[in-house]
């Protein structure tokens, strides 16, 4: 496994574990090769079986409200307790999307949007690409395409007819300045100047 799954896999365990700080409602996986093949499922606490060994690969070993499963089509899927699909993950390096600032792309409709790791969408699909975020921000682009540098995963994102920076809140920048301090200077898309913090949070409107 490259070592973006791996990172995935232990914030998506780790996270669970402080759910369980608050509740013992959670199920944990467990594995089954009668089949001949190795498949995956969940057990609640009392030994019962949850969720039948149905799927290939899973990264969640405690299961709290949002597990990261191989399902048979070979997709990777997030589902609920009620094995519902709740989102799909964006995938990049062959593996779901990597987790930054608690958040990760997901995809629908050829949309990327933004996901935590309760399985909550904090940004809906919108984007025609997206990056993950750093510093609170993330940039997007709307329209355009991607065109690969070289015959492998790494890419740029081209032709779009719009192209900013957005918070998880939401809000839209088009320019932003260098990253000092823990704030940067920041343009929004009516053009206001005003300085944000390392969670893309405005602290201060600039006078015209």
């Amino acid at each position: 496994m490259k070592i973006h799954i791996i990172i995935f896999c232990f914030l998506l365990l780790n996270r669970s574990l402080s759910f369980g700080q608050k509740s013992k409602n959670y199920l944990v996986s467990y594995a089954d090769t009668s089949s001949g093949i190795k498949l995956i499922g969940y057990l609640a606490v009392n030994g019962d079986t949850a969720i039948k060994a149905k799927y290939q690969f899973s990264y969640t070993d405690t299961f709290y409200r949002m597990a990261i499963v191989l399902d048979s089509n070979n997709a990777w899927v997030g589902i609920d307790r009620n094995e519902r699909t709740i989102l799909r993950p964006f995938i990049f390096d062959n593996g779901p999307d990597y987790v930054e600032e608690g958040l990760f792309r997901i995809v629908q409709n050829n949309k990327i949007g933004f996901a935590n790791l309760a399985g909550l969408i904090i940004l809906k699909p919108q984007f025609d690409f997206a990056t993950p975020f750093i510093h609170g921000l993330a940039e997007y682009y709307l329209g355009g395409k991607r065109k690969n540098e070289r015959e492998d995963e790494y890419f740029h994102w081209v032709g779009s007819f719009e192209n900013g920076f957005i918070n998880r809140s939401g809000q839209r920048f088009k320019r932003i300045g260098e990253f000092k301090h823990n704030r940067r200077q920041a343009w929004t898309k009516e053009s206001r100047r005003v300085l944000i913090n390392n969670r893309g949070q405005i602290i201060y409107t600039f006078k015209k």
